[in-house]
């Protein structure tokens, strides 16, 4: 018997999955006060419980279908694997039913950036693609969709390959590596070994140059970097006739300046996509297509507003020090003025030092609100000018009373955001709110005149 844990976005998947598929399962949810009663309905054929599991089941299960929001390390968790149970998740699940060439991204920051380039890119090429994931739509559910996928396009989170063991890429790619949930992990080392996991079974592994990962085995590696290509097979950018192009190799592909997205992270997502599409047939046209038309993803240093001379970023899916840090690096050297940063809420244990020699270059204040807010001012100590509020909306109305012209304000909480919203983006809608609220009255009278 199968034992459904978690009954979120993805525990559901599973239990559609398991449904079509005519398998019996059990299914349980950690929460005591989680309401089964729509989901009984919706599979009446399934047990639910809550909050503890029932005694009869337990030597019942066979399986354990694992949210990857729950932690393996659990005791109830531990308890099961040590009667034989089998521990996986809802990745294991689909690797075992598809059928079709998938591609496999994970990394700390630029996942969903790169998985959507890559998945419009090869739409543009002609491919039936399905982007599924960590990205938002759960992958099994993309398997049960009635389309004849061509491709699958995965992003995928180091808690999701945990319990994945089976998955074969046609390529894959770890993009960067930055501390994040040392909550879930004993270091950075595990987390790193976690998100490695995504290169157990690939025939292209797709490495960025400055990170070293030994012992992986593929049938070939590939690199990017923002330096010119280190060989024909390699990623990087190169420079002719007084233009900067994205190139393989010394072959230019796309020009720099057509992008719609400058800045250096920007062209790394890029060569990342057209490293990892080059088992498909890709033309120069299409990435030059699919590059000049992105203009990004929500909550990821988009521009809100500019209001006065000052703009108002919201990088809401800045939740760790790596994707705040690559923020502050992309705006901070870009605008006349001094950039207010607004960040805090669930730290995840994470180390905040990093952000200090940044932060001490390009801001004028750093304004710090929700849980953890005193331990990054502590982490902070006297880089900047550094001030405590409790909610978004007063550290809002704060560095609104702080800027001046040329300024930017730059919301990019290098956080999680579940101690005040429910994912980052609520918190970036909400923001977004927030900003438009404060200025609605200079936005009337402007077009007014």
């Amino acid at each position: 018997m199968v034992l459904v844990a978690g009954l979120g976005i993805t525990g559901q998947s599973v239990l559609r999955f398991l449904q079509a598929q005519q398998e019996s399962c059990f299914a349980f949810d950690t929460r005591s006060d989680f309401d089964c009663n729509a989901l009984q309905s919706q599979f009446p054929q399934v047990s639910f419980a809550t909050g503890e599991i029932p005694k009869p089941w337990l030597k019942q299960i066979t399986t354990l279908v694992l949210s990857p929001g729950i932690d393996q390390r659990e005791a109830w968790v531990q308890d099961l694997h040590k009667q034989g149970v089998e521990v996986i998740g809802d990745i294991e699940l689909f690797a075992r039913a598809v059928g079709v060439p998938v591609v496999a991204i994970t990394g700390s920051n630029g996942k969903s950036t790169v998985t959507t380039l890559i998945g419009e890119a090869l739409k543009t090429a002609g491919y039936e693609v399905a982007i599924a994931g960590n990205i938002g739509l759960p992958a099994l559910d993309a398997l049960l969709d009635e389309k004849e996928y061509e491709v699958f396009v995965l992003e995928l989170s180091s808690f999701q390959l945990e319990t994945t063991y089976s998955l074969h890429s046609i390529s894959a790619t770890v993009l960067n590596i930055s501390e994040d949930h040392m909550d879930r992990y004993d270091d950075l080392a595990a987390y790193t070994q976690a998100k490695c996991k995504v290169f157990d079974d690939t025939e292209l592994a797709v490495l960025p140059t400055d990170l070293s990962i030994p012992g992986i085995v593929a049938n070939r590696q590939i690199h990017f970097g923002i330096e010119p290509p280190q060989s024909e097979s390699d990623y990087g950018l190169m420079e002719r006739e007084g233009q900067v192009y994205l190139a393989k190799g010394s072959d230019p592909l796309v020009n720099c300046g057509q992008m719609m997205l400058q800045g250096a992270h920007h062209q790394l997502n890029a060569l990342a996509m057209m490293a990892l599409c080059e088992p498909f047939e890709i033309s120069k046209q299409v990435f030059s297509q699919v590059l000049t038309n992105f203009a990004g993803l929500p909550h990821r240093t988009q521009l809100v507003t500019e209001v006065n001379g000052v703009q108002w970023i919201n990088d809401s899916k800045g939740t760790n020090v790596g994707a705040t840090l690559t923020a502050l690096q992309t705006f901070g050297p870009q605008i006349d003025g001094k950039v207010v940063l607004l960040a805090g809420g669930v730290s995840k244990d994470a180390d905040f030092s990093p952000l200090l020699p940044s932060v001490q270059a390009f801001c004028s204040a750093t304004i710090l609100f929700g849980r953890d807010r005193d331990m990054l001012a502590k982490a902070l100590g006297d880089s900047t000018r550094v001030c405590l509020v409790e909610t978004l909306a007063e550290a809002v109305a704060l560095a609104a009373s702080m800027v001046n012209r040329g300024d930017s304000v730059l919301f990019s909480p290098a956080c999680a955001s579940f101690d005040q919203f429910k994912n980052y983006e609520e918190r970036g809608e909400v923001f977004k709110e927030i900003v438009q609220q404060q200025f609605a009255p200079v936005s009337h009278s402007t077009a007014a005149q």
